[in-house]
């Protein structure tokens, strides 16, 4: 599976919980934040996440986060 693909379903696995890039990175064990911050600034683009200044539900700092819609 691809980085963007690993990085799409674990902002849907958090079930609509906000993630930070820096989260994203740890979980991933991807090699710089850079790589989860590409994707997730596509991915906000997309009806299906939202993507803003909010807490992230995993670290509870306030900071540029993306979340998965629950429709």
């Amino acid at each position: 599976m691809t980085i963007a693909g690993q990085i799409e379903q674990l902002i849907e696995s958090l079930e609509g919980a906000a993630t930070c890039d820096d989260c994203i990175t740890d979980r991933l064990n991807l090699s710089v934040r850079s790589q989860a911050n590409a994707v997730t600034r596509d991915l906000g683009d997309d009806k299906r996440f939202d993507r803003g200044k909010a807490p992230c539900g995993l670290c509870g700092s306030t900071k540029t986060v993306i979340r998965h819609r629950i429709m």
